[in-house]
């Protein structure tokens, strides 16, 4: 498929121009979740993606939210946090977490440091995982360990832009459906 070299889009006229044919069902969970999305698309409110991820985890019954983050975004983090355990059961964890050593992965500590640590999103979702989130929020993870957090995440994931929290204060945001 070159969809992006595409000029004519006439998928969204109903042409089917893939190799996969009608036999494509949506059933369960992953119905569910397309008919969250297909709502959230047509109905024209400009959001913000935390009201979208907010919207969608209260309709798909979600309960346990996780939060996996960089250190660098400890306030944003916070916040987040701040807000959506007004919706859900919050669950957060930092990449340094377990503390895990550069040295012990092969990588050149700082000169002069006695110990530097590592982000350890295999730790960060398993812990996610054993707190039995529905619904893992990545903020601000780097890439290689946002593939990983991914990878071992037993909860959907998705990523959360760094960039909503930068002027926000906690009393500006209040998700309306």
């Amino acid at each position: 498929m070159q969809c992006a070299l595409c000029r004519n889009k006439e998928c969204l006229k109903g042409k089917n121009c893939s190799v996969i044919k009608s036999g494509l069902e949506y059933s369960g969970d992953d119905l569910k979740s397309v008919q969250i999305s297909a709502w959230l698309e047509s109905d024209y409110v400009k959001r913000t993606k935390l009201e979208e991820i907010t919207i969608y985890a209260k309709r798909a019954g979600h309960r346990k939210i996780g939060i996996a983050f960089c250190i660098e975004y400890e306030r944003e983090a916070r916040l987040l946090y701040d807000i959506l355990s007004r919706y859900f059961e919050v669950f957060s964890v930092c990449c340094k977490v377990c503390s895990l050593e550069k040295a012990s992965i092969g990588i050149r500590e700082l000169e002069g440091s006695e110990f530097e640590t590592s982000c350890n999103p295999i730790g960060q979702a398993l812990l996610l995982n054993d707190d039995l989130t529905n619904l893992n929020i990545m903020l601000g993870l780097k890439t290689g360990y946002d593939i990983l957090f991914v990878k071992y995440s037993e909860a959907p994931a998705i990523t959360l832009p760094v960039e909503e929290f930068l002027q926000l204060e906690d009393s500006e945001i209040d998700i309306i459906e």
